[in-house]
């Protein structure tokens, strides 16, 4: 047996939003309220999309930046967030991927249970 056999993988969801970065404290906020216990941030994003070619950070404005957040959770977790991103989505440019994964320290992404 190697140490390899020892490590256990734990299926979660992942869901990773790109939006403006003034949206950005709107997505943190949804995602502390549907019960994520982290996410991770990326400024600067640039790419191609249906509004053109966005370049990453603009001189001065990290408002205007497009920044990458992604979290994982349960598939519950994730449906919450996802649901709450849908009127953002519709008046306002961004995208959103949701995909499964694994994770071997489970328990950094499941909420303690409140006594």
């Amino acid at each position: 047996m190697t140490p390899a056999d020892d490590i256990a993988f734990h299926k979660l969801k992942k869901i990773e939003i790109i939006v403006k970065g003034e949206k950005q404290a709107f997505v943190a906020d949804l995602l502390s309220r549907a019960g994520t216990t982290g996410y991770t941030v990326i400024r600067d994003v640039a790419g191609m999309g249906h509004h053109g070619f966005h370049e990453s950070r603009l001189l001065f404005n990290d408002q205007a930046s497009l920044v990458l957040i992604m979290a994982v959770g349960t598939e519950e977790t994730i449906r919450k967030v996802a649901a709450g991103l849908k009127p953002l989505f519709e008046k306002s440019s961004g995208v959103m991927f949701v995909s499964d994964t694994h994770v071997v320290r489970l328990e950094h992404f499941l909420k303690a249970a409140t006594a």
